[in-house]
């Protein structure tokens, strides 16, 4: 004789130690894809890579204003002081010469990391601030997000730092895009923070109004704090453990002010009146 088994007894469901948006997966997973490709590369097919897809100030600058040639060569030289004309000159031919403005660089530039802990910390901070993001607006809004906001990082990158040809690459703009478009709702009075993981509780938190940010208190003081950080890690005043590179804060608080201007233009969820 068969048995009808309790359903109180059934075994519960488990939960994923990570409930990531799948957008966020597939993200990080393209992005540890393309740095472990870049590892197999020599030196020079590496710089060749990051030549045609990371993004290069002075590139722009030459195509918008092509007699600044000069004034360029003078910021260069200044630069790389340490390095022999030869080294100079390649770098010049590879980054400048006969690749035009190469405008996608404004976007594939992301998709780059300096090294492996560059790309880590940019996960984990995608993981935690624009996993709610992608629940709220969808994967191909918060793509457009992430987007929008990486155009923006290099362009006011560019604009600091016109005639720099150090390569700008990560997606730290992109995050800090999506950090700020998390700002809008995740700090709203009683919410807690284990319902972001819920696609239905994101979506009904009302966003607040871009005047409201100032007078929420969590929001203001994680805003400060935000930039405050970037600017002593941009400064040099605060050592990166491992790294010996500069931080490009300008592209990061580009990239925050799209995502925290432009999120309401792609938000579908409540609005706080």
């Amino acid at each position: 004789m068969s048995e009808n088994p309790d359903r109180s007894s059934a075994a519960p469901v488990r939960e994923p130690i990570l409930n990531l948006p799948s957008v966020i997966v597939w993200l990080i997973a393209a992005l540890a894809l393309i740095q472990a490709g870049r590892s197999v590369l020599s030196a020079y097919d590496d710089f060749l890579l990051m030549s045609w897809f990371a993004f290069v100030p002075a590139r722009l600058s030459l195509w918008l204003a092509p007699e600044r040639a000069q004034e360029m060569m003078g910021a260069l030289t200044q630069q790389m002081a340490g390095q022999d004309l030869a080294d100079r000159l390649q770098l010049v031919r590879l980054l400048l010469a006969d690749g035009g403005p190469r405008l996608w660089t404004l976007v594939s530039y992301g998709l780059l990391h300096g090294s492996w802990l560059h790309l880590i910390t940019n996960v984990v901070w995608l993981a935690a601030f624009g996993s709610p993001v992608a629940r709220r607006l969808g994967a191909g809004r918060f793509l457009n997000l992430m987007a929008l906001s990486t155009i923006g990082g290099a362009l006011l990158h560019w604009w600091s730092r016109e005639l720099d040809v150090l390569p700008l690459v990560g997606a730290s703009a992109a995050v800090s895009g999506a950090t700020a478009a998390a700002i809008r709702f995740v700090f709203a009075p009683g919410l807690r923070f284990g319902g972001l993981a819920d696609d239905a509780v994101v979506r009904a938190i009302p966003a607040e109004p871009f005047g409201a940010l100032w007078r929420n208190p969590r929001s203001l003081l994680f805003i400060v704090i935000w930039f405050a950080t970037n600017l002593l890690f941009g400064a040099g005043l605060v050592p990166i453990l491992g790294e010996d590179v500069s931080i490009a804060w300008e592209a990061h608080i580009g990239g925050f002010m799209v995502g925290l201007l432009l999120f309401p233009l792609l938000d579908r969820g409540a609005l706080r009146s």
